[in-house]
């Protein structure tokens, strides 16, 4: 179907997968849609890795910016015309797991919280033969690429 020695873009690639069936697709050109993904794969985990590692260095200078700011109660530091500063703001937070859950049955208010399944406890209830009411397992599908 293509040229096994043509380079194609991953722009090319994926322009040309989205004409074809993947039903209909061929070994050639699936071939070379795996080959350019592990590429990419490697490629973005790289960046995280390198992404992660700038993220840290960048938190490590704020929280002691943050600090320097709270115990010299500096309003802000003008440096190259820019000013930096610190912000606060009045957030909510959990200090009383089984008052809020109390309060929360006594109002029937569930709009409190933000629903994340902790699927290792779900998973815990199956393992026991208990079935949680309202959840279900659903196929999820990824792709493994190990050395032969």
């Amino acid at each position: 179907m293509i040229d096994e020695k043509e380079e194609l873009s991953a722009e090319k690639l994926l322009s040309l997968v989205a004409m074809i069936p993947v039903a209909e697709s061929p070994r050639d050109l699936y071939e070379r849609v795996i080959v350019q993904w592990r590429a990419m794969r490697a490629k973005r985990l790289e960046l995280e890795r390198q992404a992660k590692a700038a993220q840290e260095t960048e938190t490590a200078f704020k929280s002691y910016a943050i600090e320097v700011c709270r115990a010299q109660k500096l309003e802000g530091v003008l440096i190259d015309g820019r000013i930096t500063g610190l912000n606060t703001r009045n957030v909510a937070t959990v200090s009383d797991k089984e008052k809020l859950i109390e309060f929360m049955r006594e109002t029937g208010d569930i709009s409190l919280l933000q629903f994340r399944l902790a699927t290792g406890t779900v998973d815990e209830y199956k393992a026991t033969g208990v079935s949680v009411p309202g959840v279900e397992y659903i196929d999820v599908y990824d792709l493994s690429d190990k050395k032969v």
